[in-house]
């Protein structure tokens, strides 16, 4: 710069010509430093990453995890002859190849066999109560009949030996003979009366023993039953898969188990389902007929097709006392692969909500607010500027533009209006209809 200055105010003719030429150099310079500046001004296009706006199809989807399980299976439960908790003994493997007949489960005799015990002490404490009770029952009977008979005979003399007529007996001994009478009456009437309390008193007792042998009986009835069926046997041969709880997880030795509690099943393997569950917050548009993708898990392979075919009205907890609720669905299979597919593998299923052809899409994240509107900034003669944008459905990293670009528009994917380390910390968001987790597009 001291070079150019002295340049330009050189005296003479040449000074005046290496003042002009010095003038122009410093023109030139001047001129790059302003156009840098313009190059690398916020709404400059070198400093933002540009995508082309296109049209394409929009597809949304979400993911959701389960198991696979057989269209049709027979049923293994705790037999209902079993009308009490029981307590698994020996458990056939989940998974292992059963033939008909053969035990799939045994339950612990201990408890039926103590109950067998002790239906039979019962029994006999109340057979003895009953005999101990019917032989009182008779003694009482004998004493009290004899005494209602001595009463009875007592009072019949009494009658024969009346002194009635007052011509041949004094009043004194007529009176007498009348009280005689009435007391013999009496004590008859008491007699048969205690007879028949004492009858109704005993036959109660003697149905009360009864009653305890009845319940003895039953209980004996229920242990015998139960003890002939602490053995499940495999109805007919297959596949054996053990019936999982909420937790996913297969009945253990030791568990206590209830009748008619299913423990497991015998699947038919010519068919199979998908059996997922989707989270409420994402089920948004999920609906029979849609397509899916299946792949089983830990198992590297292909992805079959399938399509929803019932999805649970009501969406409910998989976990007790979980305020995270999910749509239970059924996914049926387009083809199967019985060598890679069994029942019971853990599956992951990719469910399409959404598939829209022919449609303008650009990247989330070339959304911003301005103003309070959304905007997406386009290219326009070198610079951008923000243009006003009218948001559709939209995924995790799609966005529908129903109004506001056209195809062949260059937008930039981060806010040029800042620099571009504060825009890279603080990237653009939209919002819109539809959005759920775990959704893409194409």
């Amino acid at each position: 710069m001291n070079f150019l200055r002295r340049l330009i105010i050189r005296p003479g003719a040449r000074g005046g010509f290496y003042g002009a030429g010095a003038l122009a150099l410093l023109g030139v310079l001047l001129a790059g430093v302003v156009e840098r500046d313009r190059l690398l001004s916020p709404f400059s296009p070198s400093t933002a990453a540009v995508a082309e706006v296109t049209r394409g199809r929009f597809v949304r989807e979400v993911t959701a995890t389960g198991i696979l399980k057989a269209v049709k299976a027979t049923p293994i439960v705790v037999p209902v002859d079993i009308q009490q908790m029981q307590k698994v003994a020996w458990l056939a493997k989940d998974g292992a190849a059963v033939k008909a007949g053969e035990p799939v489960v045994l339950f612990d005799p201990t408890d039926m066999e103590k109950d067998l015990r002790d239906g039979k002490a019962d029994r006999e404490s109340s057979q003895n109560k009953i005999e101990k009770t019917a032989a009182a029952n008779r003694r009482t009977a004998t004493g009290l009949s004899l005494d209602r008979d001595i009463s009875r005979q007592e009072l019949a003399d009494a009658e024969k030996a009346a002194a009635k007529d007052p011509n041949l007996f004094p009043r004194n001994e007529i009176i007498e003979s009348e009280i005689d009478r009435g007391l013999f009456q009496k004590r008859s009437e008491a007699a048969e009366g205690k007879l028949s309390t004492s009858a109704r008193l005993g036959a109660a007792e003697l149905s009360l023993n009864e009653i305890e042998r009845s319940k003895a009986d039953i209980l004996i009835r229920q242990a015998e039953r139960g003890l002939s069926s602490l053995r499940v046997l495999a109805p007919h041969d297959g596949l054996l898969v053990l019936e999982r709880n909420w937790r996913g997880q297969t009945l253990n030795v030791g568990e206590p188990v209830w009748p008619g509690q299913k423990i497991a099943e015998i699947p038919d393997l010519s068919a199979l389902e998908v059996k997922v569950y989707v989270l409420e917050s994402d089920a948004g548009g999920l609906e029979v007929g849609r397509a899916a993708k299946v792949s089983i898990e830990g198992r590297p392979g292909p992805e079959y097709g399938a399509k929803v075919s019932r999805v649970d009205v009501v969406a409910k907890p998989r976990e007790w006392r979980s305020p995270i609720k999910y749509f239970e669905t059924i996914l049926t299979l387009e083809r199967m692969d019985p060598a890679a597919m069994k029942p019971g593998q853990n599956v992951r299923a990719r469910i399409v909500l959404e598939d829209i052809p022919g449609i303008i899409t650009i990247p989330r994240g070339a959304i911003f607010e301005k103003d309070g509107k959304r905007v997406a900034y386009r290219l326009d003669g070198g610079r951008f500027s923000p243009v006003e944008v009218a948001i559709g459905h939209n995924s995790l990293s799609r966005v529908v533009i129903e109004k506001g670009l056209q195809p062949g528009d260059r937008i930039a994917l981060r806010d040029p209006t800042r620099p571009a380390s504060e825009a890279l910390s603080s990237p653009g968001s939209a919002g819109g209809k539809g959005a759920a987790p775990g959704e893409r597009a194409k």
